[in-house]
């Protein structure tokens, strides 16, 4: 994903340099340049999102690493739409510049939304691997009434989620800028709220061990959302606070790390 980027740039600044060199041919390298942007973002979409990647290369699936890469270069390329624009439309005759910019603005248009829905997409898969994790959550808490013991760990629910969200924001905090990370996990962390929340409240924990280890699990998600680079969704300074800080304080009049 990454070398077919850099061949489109390179043959970009070929573009430009034609453009430059021979003034009689703008108009043709725009349109040039218009297909050739279009062509590399129907076709990333098509092996990324569309899968099309899986029968091509064989690949057994598409990762949250391949979303990010394809974010990424796509990213790339829609900064550099209006750098293009402004040097090739230099020698671009008045009559023919409104249609051609319409055109090309049509094409970062493209290039935003496709990027668009690769967040969206990421969002989805951790919602998914959150709603996969909290379908086993009946069957661990049906140990949290029996005997007692000594196990004071969380229980391998909290373990999963914290686990693969904390994978996820480490792979998209190397490849993506952190406004893009911001924006993806602003969206995680309410769902983690919302969603680990209503399954909580649903659960009958009947002795004080089932509810000690209910306790331990909140504070253990909470201190995960804790390090996640969201923004807050109310007026408290704690970060990321929501409804499963008010799930805790209501349920067991404490806050994490209490």
């Amino acid at each position: 994903m990454v070398n077919c980027g850099l061949i489109l740039l390179k043959m970009l600044s070929e573009y430009v340099d034609i453009s430059k060199c021979l003034p009689s041919l703008s108009l043709e390298v725009v349109q040039r340049v218009v297909e050739i942007l279009k062509l590399f973002n129907t076709r990333t979409c098509q092996l990324v999102l569309g899968a099309g990647a899986m029968q091509v290369s064989g690949l057994k699936s598409i990762t949250s690493k391949h979303l990010a890469l394809a974010s990424q270069i796509i990213s790339f390329m829609h900064s550099l739409i209006p750098d293009i624009r402004r040097v090739l439309f230099l020698k671009i005759p008045e009559a023919r510049k409104h249609l051609l910019m319409s055109e090309l603005d049509r094409v970062a248009q493209d290039y935003k939304i496709h990027r668009d829905e690769i967040h969206n997409k990421l969002v989805q898969i951790m919602r998914e691997r959150l709603l996969a994790n909290l379908r086993k959550l009946p069957q661990i808490v049906e140990g949290w009434n029996g005997p007692e013991d000594n196990d004071v760990q969380p229980s391998q629910f909290a373990k999963a989620v914290t686990k693969e969200v904390t994978y996820l924001h480490r792979i998209l905090s190397q490849t993506l800028l952190e406004v893009e990370v911001q924006t993806i996990f602003r969206q995680v962390v309410q769902i983690f709220h919302s969603h680990i929340t209503e399954a909580f409240s649903k659960l009958e924990v009947n002795t004080p061990l089932a509810k000690n280890r209910l306790c331990r699990d909140v504070q253990h998600i909470l201190a995960c959302i804790r390090k996640l680079p969201a923004e807050n969704f109310s007026s408290e300074t704690i970060p990321n606070y929501g409804l499963l800080d008010e799930f805790l304080a209501e349920n067991f009049g404490t806050k994490v790390g209490e």
